[in-house]
């Protein structure tokens, strides 16, 4: 399958290079096959950091996790790898019922060397202060409101002494002047959205908006692409697998690549 690849420039400042993928909704080890093949374009652009912002597994307990642990053995091999969680680490999503975390399999990717999961943590990483936000499983069962949203954010280690980057899943609420008013936060990268479910041909018509969202929603906001809100920038990946409504990667594989 092939691999689409996207690139942006943010400032320039850091002289550093991020790869941003997002959903790999790992099941198991037929998933290898196109990890192997993203692993290859990894070590192609050789990236300084690859940041992953949630939903590495499709289901709370999974088969064949080794074959997944020795794929991020090999990426953190190129790079450093900071990791957030989404929605998809916390339930099975058949069952609509909430599991609790997979705490074995988060340790033992926790223990390779050069990678780091962010579960509402931070890391301070060559002047790069990297925050991974979970955000509350009430916000993707669209009780969670904004103000709550932004009280949370508040309680996150942002450091203006550093360059902030901020992991989050979901862009859905984090993309409001309210919400980002005085954070201080640099670059957000966010997936998710699955590009909306939006083809490669029309994203110059949808512009950064989608078709559908995870929840069912028509016509989301923000739901791929690059855009700036109160100085803050937020790139939001349309993912490795795309899941909705039982159709399974419709559309291509995507790696971004970000200059900062």
């Amino acid at each position: 399958m092939k691999i689409i690849n996207k690139f942006y420039n943010i400032n320039n400042k850091l002289d550093k290079n991020i790869v941003l993928i997002s959903d790999i909704h790992y099941q198991d080890k037929k998933d290898i096959k196109v990890l192997n093949n993203i692993l290859n374009n990894i070590k192609t652009i050789k990236p300084d950091y690859v940041c992953i912002p949630g939903d590495i597994t499709h289901k709370t307990f999974i088969k064949d996790e080794n074959e997944l642990l020795e794929w991020f053995k090999e990426i953190s091999k190129i790079s450093k790898v900071i990791i957030s969680l989404g929605n998809h680490e916390f339930y099975i999503k058949k069952y609509r019922k909430i599991y609790g975390l997979n705490k074995e399999l988060l340790k033992k990717l926790s223990n390779i060397e050069n990678l780091h999961i962010l579960d509402n943590k931070n890391v301070i990483v060559d002047d790069i202060n990297f925050i991974g936000f979970t955000i509350p499983m009430d916000y993707y069962k669209r009780t969670y409101k904004i103000n709550d949203f932004s009280k949370y954010l508040n309680n996150l280690k942002i450091n203006k002494k550093y360059y902030n980057i901020l992991l989050c899943h979901s862009p859905i609420n984090i993309c409001n002047k309210d919400v980002l008013k005085n954070k201080n936060i640099d670059l957000i990268l966010c997936g998710h959205m699955h590009g909306g479910i939006v083809p490669k041909f029309m994203r110059k018509i949808f512009k950064n908006n989608g078709l559908i969202s995870p929840n069912k929603t028509l016509f989301p906001k923000y739901a791929y692409g690059n855009l700036e809100i109160n100085n803050t920038n937020i790139i939001i990946s349309s993912g490795i697998k795309v899941i909705h409504f039982r159709i399974i990667n419709i559309f291509s594989p995507e790696i971004v690549n970000i200059r900062i």
